[in-house]
């Protein structure tokens, strides 16, 4: 009896034991799967802080979105990556707003925002962009007070060389409605203007272009200004009856005089030209006879403005006065234009007349001419209709040149000026701001080559809308015989041989 009971409490002691050990591996189990679970769950925790922290790095680095806009608005193109990646030192795009107003804009802001994410992501880190808000930060202004008024929403980029800035307004395309005076936005030039600035910020020098004013100059030339901008010129007048040309001037303009400059001028514009400085001419018609010296001058360097306008039956843009011409091929001049498929336009222009009457070193090479279907009137007759007359001269004819000049010092070292002639119509606001005509690249590739300058470029617009197609006037008058004569009369005699036909089974 005893035994049975020291058997029973043997036995409950055993199982005790056996329960408290399995208790204990429970508890260690536990603690096991616990302690894992815990680290489990922090190692998952620190994984997504650290895969949102990198997406953010990441979103900043790099633009995500892809551009579907049928116009490709915020495509990047070659030429500006390529100016990116050649980049020397870091660049800031401050712009004057919170980064809100741009980013959110549901207007035209929002596009800007887009192009300026894109550089900073093609940059690698050599292109900061920051918004700052001028109410909150007031010293900011301070900075740039050289740069004069500056305004909410304004762009300014620097490098530690120098800076430059610009309005939102100026990155976009405008056009004015003739009836309604109203303007507004075509397209987009915002690569244009953001590239042309980071090369004028980095570039070790800069070119300055003057105007010359004081004879009654065309001073709307908007157009010609912010091209020469883009292409790293700092912009300047210069009235020659009170000044010198300045040395660092490397480029002068003379844009529609309509009187005469006189022989004190005339002196200071030859020692410039002859001492390497390059020029573009650019006359108005009905002028040529109020222009004695200068006309003197122009033909030591082998050119003269005749009292004629240049028509064409033909090759012409809306009325016959506006001559598309054809573009000569000259290395490094006109040899990478597109004039398969695209045609510059000059209202308004005067026939050259190539003298032979040069002096020194001087070399006369045609760019522009008229066809077969050209030609001439006198600036008298013109007035009177477009119409060719029989005693009217035939084309072709010269529409714009590059006279050269070079000279060379006791150690063969030579410096070459260059004069360009054409006429006022080629450079022209009205012109230059058609993306479908080739007037803005043909002048940037001449700027280019006189001033032997090639780290600028020419970026085409993004425009919202189809570009309207150019038909010259040759083409429209073949087009309204085709499609509203001869179309519609086939159609009636088809009609006709079959009716005829059914009225005889």
């Amino acid at each position: 009896m005893k035994r049975n009971q020291n058997d029973e409490l043997l036995n409950s002691g055993i199982i005790d034991m056996e329960l408290a050990a399995e208790e204990e591996v429970i508890k260690s189990r536990r603690f096991k799967y616990g302690t894992l679970a815990t680290i489990f769950t922090i190692v998952f925790i620190c994984a997504v802080v650290i895969v949102n922290v990198f997406l953010g790095y990441m979103t900043k680095r790099f633009v995500w979105e892809i551009d579907m806009t049928s116009e490709k608005l915020f495509e990047i193109s070659e030429d500006t990556k390529e100016v990116i990646d050649d980049l020397n030192m870091p660049v800031t795009i401050t712009v004057l707003a919170d980064e809100t107003t741009y980013r959110d804009s549901t207007q035209l802001l929002s596009n800007i925002y887009e192009i300026l994410q894109r550089y900073e992501s093609l940059g690698g880190g050599k292109i900061n962009v920051r918004y700052l808000n001028p109410n909150l930060n007031p010293k900011l202004l301070d900075r740039y007070n050289t740069l004069g008024d500056l305004s909410n929403n304004y762009i300014i980029v620097e490098s530690d060389l120098r800076y430059t800035y610009m309005a939102p307004t100026s990155l976009y395309n405008m056009k004015t409605d003739k009836e309604t005076g109203i303007q507004y936005y075509v397209g987009l030039r915002a690569e244009q203007a953001l590239t042309s600035a980071l090369i004028f910020v980095t570039s070790d020098s800069v070119n300055t272009a003057a105007y010359i004013r004081g004879h009654g100059e065309d001073y709307y030339m908007n157009e010609m200004d912010a091209l020469l901008k883009t292409m790293n010129y700092d912009v300047t007048d210069i009235v020659l009856a009170l000044d010198d040309i300045p040395e660092e001037v490397t480029m002068i303009i003379i844009a529609s005089p309509t009187t005469d400059y006189s022989m004190a001028e005339i002196d200071k514009l030859d020692a410039y030209l002859k001492n390497g400085g390059d020029a573009i001419i650019a006359l108005s018609p009905y002028t040529s006879d109020a222009l004695p010296n200068l006309t003197l001058l122009f033909e030591e360097w082998g050119v003269r403005y005749t009292n004629n306008m240049v028509l064409d039956s033909s090759r012409y843009i809306t009325m016959p006065f506006a001559v598309a011409p054809y573009i000569d091929y000259v290395e490094n001049v006109t040899d990478k234009l597109n004039t398969k498929n695209y045609v510059a336009v000059v209202p308004g222009c005067i026939q050259l007349e190539l003298t032979g009457t040069q002096t020194g070193s001087h070399t006369v090479v045609r760019l522009m001419s008229s066809g077969d279907t050209s030609y001439a009137k006198s600036f008298d007759s013109v007035n009177k209709g477009y119409d060719k007359l029989e005693d009217d001269p035939v084309g072709p004819f010269n529409m714009a040149v590059i006279s050269e000049y070079y000279v060379t010092d006791k150690n063969l070292n030579y410096t070459r000026g260059d004069i360009f002639f054409c006429s006022a119509g080629l450079i022209g606001d009205s012109v230059l701001k058609e993306s479908n005509f080739l007037n803005k690249q043909f002048l940037y590739h001449v700027i280019n080559y006189i001033s032997e300058y090639d780290d600028a470029v020419v970026i085409k617009d993004k425009d919202f809308v189809s570009t309207n197609l150019t038909i010259l006037g040759g083409q429209a008058r073949a087009v309204f015989w085709i499609i509203v004569v001869a179309l519609p009369l086939a159609i009636l005699a088809t009609g006709i041989v079959i009716w005829a036909r059914r009225k005889h089974l």
